[in-house]
């Protein structure tokens, strides 16, 4: 009892000014390490479920939530504020991973983080958990659409139309399978797409002084990629569009998380030019043409509406009474999830292919491979290309290492997933949040092994086939630990184009020139001793951004593409 008198006389001898001033920080020192131990001894208890070691299937029990000290925040700083992939390092030194699943407070709402296969799996699996809120968080956060133009564009709850017997979100998914999944289709929009590449390309003059791979990239893939889906006209209208399209997708993911237009004037500044120019592209399209040309016609692309992809969602907006903005918003959406995945993995995949610190062999056997998809006029063979093995086996190391897709499920009802050993079960109650992060299980050291999960390893997904002997490609043994374009019925609509864009792109460029690399280069291009590596942001969105570049020379070579 002495002891805890003791501070009571310094306190009361102090003036009472200073008294009174010291009271809300006692107050808020109490709270603090009540929460902390609150938190704590509850999390203990929990965790004592799933370090247990049962003979039989048990009773499912919520996941351990981590510990935190602030009421509200929760952990919610500590994730969002630290390097990309730091939190769960330094989590997983003192939370047994093999629990497969957590909960973190973020912001007042518990969100359930899982991270076993055999959970991600069965999550991916289920069918009655949605994106519904996520998908509205995007439309008005980052796209700025209308409250009235989002409900129309998702139809949530709307019952079947009368005329085609689909409800909104199944008419929705019936145009991304017909026109993004269909072969005939994306082989039809990756022709536009390399078409235009392939005279970029042929305009583009050599370097002798030296340019930086990713952002040359980041100009002309944009170019090509929205030509080719968009058409040529709103790349005409809309002044500085692929300059202000990567400060929009710099802040994306800022403006997910609800941060103010005073933190990153840049970014928002950048979006709202493009909505005006967009906005005004499709002013010029209702005022100058007679209509949408169907996109089941005979003309595969058109120069004022693009793809038949991008025709069949213009019809789809008409038809649902969208305004002008918000159909700008949407376009400005497709654009996002076109480019600000797949440009940046060409350019991962072109740097380590000529990483002067990485396999001296690499570049030598990559050319030998697209040597065998070029045509003899020069173009690219894009389905020989597609079944390259050495060629699909970089690419997917590239998703695997630089990829962080949040896949996000809110629950209708009440959920139990299997864990690891299938005798324990997670059990998560209606109206939360589950989050799959693909780096959880792309990084995941115990699950790949030789070479370690932070390495680039250009034969990782390369086998032996036990029959022919021959090295082939594949998947087997991933399911659950690699999902680079999400999973279940909200996977990437646009995987098939992108992986066809990625290689092309690689590909052409490859044949195209002779790159010599001059050193590394910060985004500020200033010279650094490093290869590049991840852009300290948010992750979340698909393929992390690189905080620097390659500086290269490039020389034409003899060869027509």
């Amino acid at each position: 009892m002495a002891l805890l008198a003791l501070p009571f006389p310094t306190i009361s001898g102090l003036p009472l000014p200073l008294f009174v001033l010291f009271i809300p920080f006692l107050f808020i020192g109490i709270v603090l390490s009540a929460t902390h131990l609150y938190t704590t001894l509850r999390y203990r208890l929990s965790l004592r479920y799933y370090t247990s070691a049962p003979t039989r299937p048990t009773k499912a029990a919520p996941p351990p939530q981590i510990p935190y000290t602030i009421p509200f925040i929760g952990n919610a700083y500590s994730l969002l504020a630290s390097p990309p992939g730091v939190f769960w390092k330094q989590l997983f030194r003192w939370h047994p991973r093999a629990t497969g699943a957590c909960t973190l407070l973020l912001g007042g709402r518990p969100t359930h983080f899982i991270y076993s296969p055999h959970t991600v799996q069965a999550l991916l699996k289920a069918r009655g958990p949605t994106r519904d809120s996520l998908n509205v968080d995007i439309a008005r956060k980052c796209l700025g659409v209308a409250r009235r133009d989002v409900r129309l564009y998702h139809g949530f709850g709307e019952p079947a139309d009368a005329a085609t017997g689909l409800t909104p979100i199944q008419q929705l998914e019936k145009m991304n399978h017909e026109f993004l999944l269909r072969s005939e289709r994306v082989n039809e929009l990756t022709a536009e797409f390399t078409r235009v590449l392939a005279e970029l390309v042929a305009a583009e003059p050599c370097s002798e002084q030296g340019v930086g791979l990713c952002a040359w990239l980041a100009t002309t893939m944009f170019r090509a990629s929205t030509e080719a889906f968009m058409g040529r006209a709103v790349l005409e209208m809309v002044e500085g569009f692929a300059e202000d399209f990567w400060e929009f997708d710099r802040g994306f993911m800022n403006m997910l998380y609800g941060l103010p237009s005073w933190f990153m004037p840049k970014s928002y500044q950048a979006r709202a030019r493009l909505l005006d120019g967009m906005e005004k592209w499709h002013v010029m399209l209702r005022d100058k043409t007679k209509g949408i040309p169907d996109p089941n016609g005979g003309v595969g692309w058109d120069p004022l509406f693009g793809s038949r992809a991008n025709r069949a969602k213009q019809q789809y907006f008409e038809a649902r009474g969208l305004s002008l903005r918000g159909r700008a918003g949407l376009d400005l959406g497709f654009i996002f999830g076109l480019s600000s995945n797949a440009i940046p993995a060409a350019g991962w995949m072109l740097m380590h292919i000529l990483n002067p610190e990485g396999d001296k062999t690499l570049l030598r056997r990559v050319m030998e491979e697209v040597k065998t998809a070029k045509r003899k006029d020069g173009t690219v063979d894009i389905s020989t290309l597609v079944s390259l093995p050495l060629l699909q086996s970089v690419f997917h190391e590239i998703l695997r290492l630089y990829v962080d897709v949040w896949v996000t499920r809110e629950l209708k009802d009440d959920l139990v997933l299997p864990l690891d050993d299938e005798k324990k079960q997670a059990f998560f109650k209606k109206s939360g949040i589950i989050v799959a992060p693909s780096s959880l299980g792309h990084l995941d050291e115990a699950r790949w092994l030789d070479p370690p999960s932070d390495v680039f390893c250009a034969e990782r997904f390369l086998r032996k086939h036990p029959e022919t002997g021959k090295t082939v490609f594949t998947l087997d043994g991933t399911t659950g630990k690699f999902y680079p374009f999400g999973g279940g019925k909200s996977i990437c609509p646009g995987r098939v184009f992108a992986k066809q864009e990625v290689l092309g792109s690689v590909a052409m460029l490859l044949l195209a020139f002779e790159f010599e690399v001059v050193g590394f280069v910060d985004e500020q291009g200033k010279s650094r001793n490093c290869f590049p590596t991840i852009r300290n942001t948010f992750s979340g969105a698909g393929v992390m951004p690189t905080d620097g570049d390659i500086k290269v020379k490039m020389r034409r070579r003899d060869i027509k593409i």
